[in-house]
């Protein structure tokens, strides 16, 4: 799996639970930007801000690993 391809799933559920990346970001205590770059795959994330996420999205982790 690809950072792409984490940020990609990342999207899809984020936006299919009608939270914005700037929203997002706030609740986890990022920067505005974090999360568009985490999209992208243009940065590496930490195992504590993936579930942080998770948390936020209600999802199970699994969830951003799962491939097309």
């Amino acid at each position: 799996m690809e950072f792409i391809d984490f940020g990609v799933n990342l999207a899809k559920i984020r936006m299919k639970s009608n939270i914005s990346a700037y929203e997002l970001s706030l609740r986890i205590d990022k920067d505005a930007s974090y999360i568009h770059k985490v999209e992208s795959g243009k940065i590496n994330i930490s195992l504590k801000t993936i579930l942080r996420i998770c948390e936020e999205l209600n999802i199970d982790p699994i969830e951003l690993f799962k491939t097309a």
